[in-house]
């Protein structure tokens, strides 16, 4: 197995967006110590909400709405070569996304420098399937990565282990608690709905199956990835499976699946 920065991130690769559930925080996170370990400026941000970062995972957090934005900004990333932002602090430790505009003008002034984007939300759990207006994804992304946690197989369709599960029932046919099969996140893989929704045309494209931490997940990831090649509808660039804690993963590309 390989390590995840590495085998996900390309040279070209200036822009990524996350979305989906199950490690996209987590992942962020990671692929910003890669950028950082390679001697760049890397920013963190979202365009939804997340929890305000712990200081290993980023020491400076700045909020779009305070003084001084911009010039703090440039300083953090010269400093520390990290720096999370956002629009503005929320109750409960959570920091407010930023519009695609706003983050458009942010890149505007600083071009070089690679920016990690949370674009969805899931409460912490590991499946979901996405509402009318979500993701919100930039359209100049280079890299777009949805994520699945492996541990919500064979869990029941509810809320208390998928986010939206009534959506997740419309696209894979599954009943209300009733036990998630790899056929149903294989469906959920490739429906123009499902784990693909959002993603710009230009953008490579990535289903990563995270929590694949012992033999029996990765076979469980490459059982999905071979039961989506079956279905209808439009599968990634490549696929992977793999662990975010582990920091190990698997690269499947579409081409030996699609012959």
């Amino acid at each position: 197995m390989s390590n995840i920065f590495s085998t996900l991130v390309q040279p070209e690769d200036r822009v990524i967006a996350i979305v989906g559930a199950g490690g996209k925080t987590s992942l962020m996170f990671l692929l910003a110590q890669g950028f950082q370990q390679q001697g760049l400026r890397v920013i963190t941000t979202t365009t939804t909400r997340i929890r305000v970062p712990a200081s290993r995972q980023s020491r400076n957090v700045l909020p779009q709405e305070e003084e001084h934005f911009s010039s703090r900004l440039v300083t953090a990333l010269a400093r520390d070569q990290r720096a999370t932002i956002g629009h503005h602090l929320l109750p409960g430790s959570k920091l407010a996304g930023l519009s695609p505009s706003e983050l458009a003008r942010v890149r505007r002034q600083l071009p070089a420098d690679p920016m990690i984007i949370e674009a969805d939300g899931a409460r912490g759990l590991s499946l979901k399937a996405p509402g009318a207006n979500e993701p919100v994804v930039p359209a100049w992304t280079d890299l777009f990565i949805a994520l699945a946690g492996l541990d919500c197989i064979g869990r029941p369709l509810s809320k208390d282990f998928v986010f939206r599960p009534e959506s997740v029932a419309a696209i894979t046919g599954l009943r209300p608690q009733e036990p998630i099969t790899t056929r149903a996140l294989a469906r959920l893989a490739v429906h123009p709905q499902g784990m693909l929704k959002g993603c710009p045309s230009t953008a490579r494209s990535c289903i990563f199956f995270n929590k694949a931490e012992d033999a029996t997940a990765r076979e469980t990831a490459r059982q999905i990835i071979t039961k989506a090649h079956t279905l209808p509808g439009a599968g990634p660039n490549f696929w992977m499976y793999g662990s975010i804690k582990q920091n190990t993963c698997t690269v499947q590309p579409r081409h030996i699946l699609k012959g």
